[in-house]
């Protein structure tokens, strides 16, 4: 529907601008119209467009001869990504604004899903007392910080050891996320995360 919807308009633009030698019906991929004149278009596929330069491209692949005796799912191109940008994690309008933003929606889906199942009352100020939560790839903490004032025994565990250093610093702020614990390791390797896990289920 949408690519006769682009067609028939192509075809009105082409009526207009006089592009007679354009045969529309043989287009097999999207187009774009790259204007370089006033009285002049150029039409090129998108294959066929520059495609953009990453900022900052991603790592080397590791050598084939190189032995590894563990499997990791860790990426050391975003580990450094975000070591490098973890002191903006509490800057609202910075690198992470739109986590802030979405931040209140993910804690209202949380706290209404765990209040139902655990039969808690979602109206009171800490309906998750006696609940034990893991935030894994926790960041900063933020949403292990309103976890924490919700109730919760918080342990947020993150790759990244700046993260967990700007965590703590900005938990030890409030008096009600100061006993969420920060640890810097990976969930396979967190024995708490373990213990915890364990100890639910």
């Amino acid at each position: 529907m949408a690519s006769k919807l682009v067609l028939n308009r192509l075809r009105s633009l082409s009526r207009v601008s006089e592009l007679s030698d354009v045969r529309f019906d043989k287009l097999r991929e999207p187009i774009s119209i790259f204007s370089t004149s006033q009285n002049h278009v150029t039409w090129r596929s998108y294959s066929e467009a520059s495609q953009p330069t990453p900022i900052n491209p991603p790592p080397p692949p590791p050598s084939p001869n190189t032995s590894t005796t563990t499997s990791s799912s860790l990426n050391e191109f975003e580990l450094a990504k975000f070591s490098i940008i973890a002191e903006t994690w509490w800057d609202a309008e910075g690198p992470f604004k739109p986590l802030h933003l979405m931040n209140p929606t993910r804690l209202a889906f949380i706290r209404s899903t765990l209040c139902r199942h655990f039969r808690k009352d979602p109206n009171c100020t800490r309906p998750f007392e006696g609940l034990k939560f893991v935030d894994v790839g926790c960041g900063g903490g933020i949403l292990s910080e309103p976890l924490a004032r919700m109730g919760a025994t918080v342990t947020g565990v993150d790759a990244v050891d700046k993260n967990i250093k700007i965590a703590r610093l900005h938990a030890d702020l409030d008096p009600q996320t100061s006993s969420i614990e920060y640890r810097c390791t990976t969930a396979g390797t967190c024995h708490t995360c373990l213990m915890i896990i364990k100890s639910k289920y």
